[in-house]
């Protein structure tokens, strides 16, 4: 139910929004109205109630930067929990008007009152994002090492004994290997929306575990399935950070 309403004399009238009005002004003083589009609004012109205006910019929770109201994530740190504020003078001018106890710390260095947390994306609480992101990682794992391995074995065919193929070639495999994880990691961070570095690199991670476990299947050795573990995840690490930081470059405004 929509109205418009005379905040000089209060009279209000119930309109359709689907009808053109015929009149702007009261018919009982002549002031000019304004609309309500429900009940609520109506009440805070009736009760000439002043509600505070926003700020133009969000407060950053992670490194408590602020931001334009439009981004959608830190420009400085890449946080999603961004917090929308009330202009500081803009809430004290409300709470004297409005007859408010001071219940907030008006001291805010930041000049603004935090009111609400917008909506935050985070790969830690979304299932789906985490599964789409260790395949892609792991899938580009894969290609690499295999657009990698046939560089190394150019024209020949693949040797039956593996073991001295890895032996005669072990620091190409190693580079190549190494290079793959990197890339892994990186391209499993372009394909999430913008977060921050610890997403990132906890994101990325995963994909290096993963790999890292694989050698088991080759070595039954458990220290050495650790140290696999470790250096896998640094390297995915490494280019989940690298690709956020490319994200952050190309986001930032």
């Amino acid at each position: 139910m929509s109205y418009i309403v005379c905040r000089n004399c209060k009279n209000f009238v119930e309109v359709d929004e689907k009808v053109p009005l015929s009149f702007d002004k009261c018919e009982k003083c002549g002031h000019i109205m304004e609309f309500a589009p429900n009940n609520t609004e109506l009440n805070i012109v009736l009760e000439d109630i002043q509600v505070p205006e926003l700020s133009s910019q969000k407060v950053c929770m992670s490194c408590h930067s602020m931001n334009p109201r439009e981004t959608g994530a830190c420009l400085h740190c890449g946080s999603t929990n961004l917090h929308f504020q009330y202009d500081f003078e803009s809430f004290k001018n409300f709470q004297k008007v409005n007859g408010i106890q001071n219940d907030l710390d008006l001291t805010n260095q930041a000049n603004t009152i935090i009111i609400q947390a917008s909506p935050t994306f985070s790969p830690k609480r979304n299932i789906l994002f985490r599964l789409f992101s260790l395949m892609i990682g792991l899938i580009d794992f894969f290609f690499f090492s295999v657009v990698g391995l046939e560089l190394v074995l150019g024209s020949s065919e693949f040797p039956a004994d593996i073991m001295a193929f890895v032996t005669q070639n072990l620091y190409p495999l190693m580079a190549i290997i190494s290079v793959s994880l990197i890339l892994a990691g990186l391209m499993s961070v372009m394909i999430i929306p913008k977060m921050s570095y610890r997403d990132s690199v906890e994101t990325s991670a995963t994909i290096g575990v993963v790999v890292g476990l694989i050698t088991f299947v080759v070595s039954k050795d458990l220290l050495t399935l650790i140290v696999s573990i470790i250096i896998c995840t640094i390297l995915t690490s490494i280019g989940g950070l690298i690709g956020e930081y490319i994200i952050h470059r190309l986001t930032r405004s």
